[in-house]
């Protein structure tokens, strides 16, 4: 069975997700991630057939005591690293509200982060959508990555 997980802490946006998933891909199993070492940990355990990546994230799970640590800007780009070192190989699409990261001289814009982890994560990294809930331009480009990447059923 294929399976895609996704790797959200923003509780509406995971929900958006998933909707998304269910509605356009009935067929595929979908799990959720809430941080970078949850997603890590996930996919070493069960490889699936696609995983779904936000940028910015926590560095473990949040509980109603803990924020979930540090969040990192670019944990999305760590947890890509971490498929290279564990020599994972999966489809994997950023999805992201943000069209900027990084503070100060250290920001980038998403077009250039899209280049950057094309060159540094090809094959893993398949690109990358500008996720934002009152605009439903991302539904297509989602489906369009998604459906170019998982394998037929």
């Amino acid at each position: 069975m294929l399976s895609i997980l996704v790797i959200e802490d923003d509780g509406n946006k995971l929900t958006q997700l998933c909707a998304f998933l269910k509605e356009h891909f009935e067929e595929v199993e979908v799990r959720t991630a809430r941080s970078l070492q949850s997603g890590i940990r996930n996919v070493r355990q069960t490889v699936p057939s696609l995983v779904l990546l936000d940028m910015t994230l926590p560095n473990f799970d949040a509980t109603p005591d803990d924020t979930g640590g540090q969040t990192h800007n670019f944990g999305g780009r760590e947890f890509l690293k971490q498929l290279e070192r564990f020599d994972i190989r999966v489809p994997v699409v950023v999805v992201t509200q943000f069209t900027t990261f990084g503070k100060g001289a250290l920001t980038i814009g998403l077009d250039d982060l899209d280049r950057e982890l094309t060159s540094l994560f090809s094959p893993n990294y398949s690109g990358c959508v500008y996720y934002h809930a009152s605009i439903h331009r991302w539904k297509e480009e989602l489906q369009r990555l998604i459906s170019s990447n998982l394998p037929p059923c």
